[in-house]
């Protein structure tokens, strides 16, 4: 596809061949005064407690780290429609050599506390951890966190969290913990580029951030880094 400018696209795309990939549904569409905000990394239409509902940031840091655009037209009872453009290249793809997938505990034996609102990636990551020997603890939330680290009576190696929450965002939980745990070391997970993790939104030097969607591969060297000064 050659596109000058489109409109829609935010912001928009340069003059250039892309790749359109179209994904629409036939649902109750999106109401105006939400429309404009649905790519917002804070912004979420549910209620407290019934999870972020924030798939579609997730999916525009997703789009735009590739150097994409995403479009949307959602009007109520007329369902909607995403509009995503990859910039097309003639390049060979290059040939990556396979990564040698990291040893089984090779810093130890380690507890983790897994902290990530969205069960689905919660059970994944933990089972790709506990199959390579790690202890797992468990929490859907921040408060949920906080208290398990609390309950729990032996020593926390690692915090892994996601950076957007509810209730308590990915930094202000590393606080809360590292606080009364100064020994707990923190890694982040995120589906943005450079999520909000500080006040001026960018990312600590020595921050160690698992960008979603990760491999087991991914996961586990990250993981290895986060220990190894422990």
């Amino acid at each position: 596809m050659t596109t000058a400018a489109d409109p829609l696209s935010r912001p928009a795309p340069p003059p250039g061949r892309y790749v359109r990939v179209r994904v629409a549904d036939t649902g109750t569409g999106i109401p105006a005064d939400v429309l404009d905000r649905v790519f917002e990394p804070f912004f979420t239409t549910k209620a407290a407690g019934e999870g972020t509902g924030l798939g579609l940031a997730t999916v525009y840091g997703i789009v735009t780290q590739a150097s994409g655009f995403v479009t949307i037209n959602s009007a109520p009872g007329a369902g909607t429609a995403f509009v995503m453009l990859f910039p097309a290249t003639n390049e060979t793809p290059a040939v990556l050599d396979k990564p040698a997938s990291p040893s089984v505990q090779q810093h130890g034996p380690a507890t983790i506390l897994l902290v990530e609102d969205e069960e689905a990636l919660r059970d994944v990551t933990q089972r790709i951890l506990t199959r390579n020997g790690y202890q797992v603890l468990t929490a859907g939330n921040g408060p949920e966190a906080i208290k398990v680290a609390e309950d729990f009576n032996d020593h926390i190696d690692l915090l892994l969290t996601d950076v957007i929450m509810p209730f308590l965002h990915g930094r202000e939980l590393a606080e809360r913990i590292t606080a009364s745990r100064p020994s707990v070391r923190v890694a982040y997970m995120s589906g943005y580029a450079q999520p909000f993790i500080n006040g001026e939104g960018t990312l600590d030097p020595d921050t160690i951030l698992i960008t979603k969607p990760f491999t087991r591969a991914e996961l586990l060297s990250h993981i290895v880094d986060a220990l190894k000064h422990r």
